[in-house]
């Protein structure tokens, strides 16, 4: 169950208040087959790179098992994609923090600009991520449950004023930003190799723990957005901050706690997670290791427009599906050193076909994100 929850609390960030706008953008209908093809696709991209974990054991990350299973090249793509991945997940993750201590702070008088707070985010999570996480692992599936109950809460209180007409109605054109805020708010490649060490090296406890994962986090998500977006009877806009005016009163204060709550235990992960690639990986010695992961995202903040919804449909279409090209490619490396398998037989398909087409996938629709 631990991990479980720990691949919850991963998967369940920033992403997941990009969602009602852009299941507006495509259409509800649309928008949830579009989803659920999607869940299906990185579920596989979980399960394959745990493959790859699972027959590797070293103190390493990404980069370190794509050198293993790919070569050289394949260990420095992956540091490059990774790195870039996670500097633009924690500047996402910078961004929506800040709004929401900012309408926290609002609420008792404290007016200042945005960038004051997502300033102050930053410096909470670096002195938290220096002075040590071994404290987080213990409270970590606690969070998690709160996390969770907060947003059956919310979703609940969606439910009294959902506005069912809306779900028959469609955009007037077509966007592709959907495809890489979708694929955001899915991912949880980078704490896979945590698991591991969570279940004991136990592979079924693994699979189970990753599909279970996977899914429900997926499930809430989906119906955090789709519920979001019929209570504003499909009035939302961009500002993820804008679900606060659709809430009961009382409840008011929920929605940024939550956010908060969200954005700081994914991005205590994969901070750490960065620092963890570049100190096992890269070598980097451990002080450097933190300024670099730590230092880069602050500096984007005040080096980019500082656009939520940009920065993840980025993210999560060109850097995280690079990072899941490779994760699939490690799997197959992985499953092809088991002994043979019959063609066209189940274990052929796993093996040979699917992370060929997850690969594929992903190329595909990070070329259409980048030019459609």
């Amino acid at each position: 169950m631990r991990a479980t929850l720990t691949l919850i609390g991963t998967i369940i960030g920033a992403g997941v208040f990009g969602v009602p706008a852009m299941i507006g953008a495509w259409g509800v209908i649309p928008a949830t087959l579009g989803f659920a093809a999607l869940t299906l696709v990185v579920l596989a991209t979980h399960l394959l790179y745990a493959e790859a974990v699972l027959r590797y054991h070293p103190a390493a990350r990404l980069s370190g098992f794509a050198e293993y299973w790919l070569g050289p090249f394949g260990g420095l793509t992956a540091g490059i994609a990774q790195s870039l991945q996670i500097f633009g997940i924690n500047l996402a993750y910078l961004i929506l923090g800040g709004e929401f201590l900012a309408v926290m702070g609002g609420a008792f008088g404290l007016e200042l600009p945005g960038v004051y707070w997502q300033a102050a985010f930053w410096a909470a999570g670096a002195a938290t991520a220096l002075v040590g996480l071994g404290w987080m692992a213990k409270i970590e599936a606690f969070l998690t449950w709160i996390l969770v109950a907060v947003m059956l809460l919310i979703i609940g209180a969606f439910a009294g004023s959902l506005d069912f007409s809306v779900i028959l109605a469609m955009p007037s054109g077509f966007t592709f930003e959907p495809y890489g805020i979708f694929l955001f708010s899915l991912f949880g490649l980078t704490v896979i190799p945590e698991l591991e060490d969570v279940v004991g090296g136990r592979r079924d406890d693994m699979r189970l723990a990753i599909i279970r994962g996977t899914l429900v986090a997926a499930a809430l998500t989906y119906a955090f957005g789709v519920s979001a977006w019929l209570a504003s009877s499909g009035t939302l806009g961009r500002d993820p901050t804008a679900i606060i005016g659709i809430l009961p009163y009382g409840l008011a204060l929920v929605v940024p706690l939550f956010g908060f709550l969200a954005v700081a235990t994914s991005y205590f992960t994969t901070a750490f997670d960065l620092n963890s690639m570049f100190h096992l990986d890269f070598h980097f010695p451990k002080p450097l290791a933190w300024f670099v992961s730590l230092g880069v995202p602050l500096a984007l903040l005040f080096l980019t427009a500082r656009d939520f919804l940009a920065t993840i449909g980025l993210v999560g279409s060109v850097f995280g599906a690079a990072t899941a090209i490779l994760a699939a490619l490690m799997g197959r490396a992985a499953l092809r050193r088991d002994k043979k398998v019959r063609a066209w037989s189940p274990p052929w398909w796993w093996q040979e076909v699917i992370p060929v087409a997850v690969a594929a996938f992903f190329v595909l629709g990070g070329l259409s994100w980048l030019f459609i």
